[in-house]
Formats: C-alpha cells, structure tokens, sequence
C-alpha cells in the first residue's frame, strides 16, 4: 500500500494590494486538486459550479476520481486559509464554509494540533514567517476503485486595491500531475449580481457566454497556467455600489399584486399584516422567497369574514359594516384566548362550533370563537 499527500487547494479568491510589490498579507490562492507525489489515481472528470456575486462566491466542486493501479491510502486536504482578513477566529468559524463529501457521505475534517488563532500566529502569517497549516482527512482507494469527493464552501471576493475592480480566479493548472490527463473539466459561473456589461476580461478565452452564465469546457486536458479561469468585472465606469436588494412578494388578501406601491394605499383600509422571511414557509405562498414575503389583509375581507362566521355558526344576528367601530366596540377571542381581529384569517370555517356575541356591560363587549 503506498501512502501520499494530495493537495485539494481549494479554489479560492486573492486579495491583491499596491502597498507590496503584488499581494497583500494573507493572499488567498485558488488551486484545483494535485498530487504531491507520483500516484496512480486519474482526475476522470472535474465540474466547478460557482455563483458569483460582487461580495463573495459560492462554490460546489465535484472530482470523479479512479484508482488505475493497486490499493492507495491517501491523505486529503485543503489549506487553512485567511478567510478574515485581520480578524481572530476559531475552528468552527472555517470549518462551518466547507462540507466535504466522499460519494455522498460527510466526511469529518481533522485540524492539526499545530494550527493556532492567537496574534502571534496570525502576525507571522501575515509576514509570510511560516506558512499556513492544512485541514486532513484520510481517503483509501482500492484498486481499480472509483470515488467521488465533493466540496462546498464560500468565499470572499477579490479586489484590486485603489480600483473598483473585482475579480475571480480559479487554477487548473495544478490539475497535471494526475496519472493521465484530466478527462474533462467543466467551470460554470453563473453571474447573480453581476450585471454581463460590467464584464471586463475573461480568460481563457474559449469561454461561451448565455445571458448570466459563463462556461469552460476543457477535454482530455493536459492543464498549463494558459488554462486557468480569471474573471474581472465591475470596472471604474461601472460603480459597484453593494448588492441589489431583493424586493419582497406583496399579498394583498391572498393575491399576489406585482409592482405595487404600498404607499398608494390609505393606512386606514389595512385591518393587519404578516411578514414572512423563512424561505421555507415563504415557499407556501410564491416561488420567489429571497426578498420574503409581506401578506396584507385589509378592513374589507376581515368584516366579510367575521360576518359569514357570524352567519353560519352563532344563534346571535349581526351584520358589521364598520371596521372601526368593530374593533372600537368589541373584542376577539378565539378559544378564550384573545387576539387581533385580523388574526381570524387562519380560522378555517370548518374548524368553529360555534360563534358567541356576549354583550358587556364594562368595557368592551366580545366576539367568541369556539374550534374543535
């Protein structure tokens, strides 16, 4: 059994500086998966998908590896990287970025001993006095097997300093000492606040490009520096100005109402409102979740609703026309707790036994709401 080191540099962003030479302290370099030593292990295949925004990226790789020769244990790893740039921070902090998967299990990362966060350690980082430690875990290939590594994470941005211009730069170079040549290797960047006019250069240029999407597609390749990514966007007569806010869905009585103004409506017509920003339970009510939704319900549909409970389930007869006079004159209970009256939209009519018109003779008089 032979043992190596390969090294999944991850693919990372750089932070470059004019107060140096070319990079700042803690540069943060992107590298696709190599091997330290000699192995029999081939990269079959390689897809990078990255969603890039002005401030950061989100990534998710997957290598298809096979063993073309006898059993391997292998150690694998990615850099610790400077992820805040002068900032302290712990092992959950890094750690929470990445997942890492080998054929679709979790696969627990070990932190060497030797990895400290305190000042005098990030001090001699930023000097380039040692270099930075690795995170580990151990892979056994048998002979002839294939296996799958995935790895997720996010990452900051690149800048260039005294400019606006951003960039991303994703190496593949460091792909060619695999046994072989890398069968095929696929970047996808899809550009999410990223306007395509704010593009400046792009390389390769073998690049195909539809409407927010960038693609490389690379076979049987052999990699050279000729073949990294970089991507530069944002340029000067473009100013970046921070991400674009996400509007919220607006519901107006359980219809959506697109592109509407929520100052053209009179304060006075809305009995209440729920702002909903839990993707998941946002999903209940519109297919667009990032900005949240807002659910407005106006004076109209809670008289109409009170009005037909009162109809069907209580023995006493009344008819409210008058929203204020309503909450003016009474109180809302739903099974003796109460509550506000723009809360009975979640009371469905099948679930009340009854409904109760109790007068007072202090204070205000009470609507009762009894459910199952």
């Amino acid at each position: 059994m032979r043992r190596h080191v390969i090294a999944i540099v991850i693919l990372t962003l750089s932070l470059h500086t004019n107060l140096f030479a070319d990079i700042a302290p803690n540069p943060i370099e992107s590298k696709s998966i190599s091997p330290k030593e000699q192995t029999s292990i081939r990269m079959v295949s390689e897809k990078v998908v990255v969603d890039l925004y002005n401030d950061s990226s989100v990534v998710t790789c997957s290598f298809e590896m096979e063993n073309l020769g006898e059993q391997e244990k292998v150690q694998i790893g990615f850099p610790e990287m400077t992820f805040h740039y002068y900032q302290q921070k712990s092992k959950v902090d890094e750690a929470s970025r990445f997942l890492v998967k080998e054929n679709g299990k979790v696969v627990q990362v070990d932190f060497p001993d030797s990895l400290k966060y305190n000042q005098e350690y990030r001090e001699k980082v930023e000097r380039y006095q040692i270099r930075e430690e690795w995170y580990l875990w151990e892979s056994e290939f048998q002979k002839g097997e294939s296996k799958t590594i995935e790895v997720e994470y996010s990452l900051p941005f690149g800048m260039l300093r005294n400019t606006n211009e951003r960039f991303f730069t994703y190496l593949l170079s460091t792909g060619a000492d695999w046994n072989g040549t890398i069968g095929k290797a696929e970047i996808i960047v899809n550009l999410k606040d990223i306007e395509p006019d704010s593009l400046v250069s792009m390389t390769p240029d073998n690049y195909v490009i539809t409407n927010d999407r960038l693609t490389w597609t690379f076979t049987d390749l052999e990699p050279t520096t000729k073949d990294d990514i970089q991507i530069y966007y944002n340029s000067n007569k473009i100013l970046y100005t921070g991400k674009k806010p996400v509007p919220a869905v607006i519901m107006i009585d359980g219809k959506v109402e697109k592109d509407f103004k929520l100052n053209t409506m009179d304060p006075k017509d809305i009995a209440g409102f729920k702002v909903i920003k839990d993707p998941e339970e946002a999903k209940k009510y519109t297919d667009q979740v990032e900005g949240g939704v807002v659910i407005i319900y106006t004076t109209d549909l809670i008289l109409n609703t009170i009005n037909e409970l009162i109809q069907s389930k209580s023995k006493e007869k009344a008819d409210f026309s008058d929203y204020q006079q309503l909450i003016e004159g009474y109180d809302l209970f739903i099974n003796q707790e109460k509550t506000d009256f723009w809360q009975i939209v979640d009371v469905e009519s099948k679930s009340v036994t009854k409904v109760e018109i109790i007068d007072s003779k202090e204070g205000k008089n009470k609507i009762m709401i009894h459910q199952d």
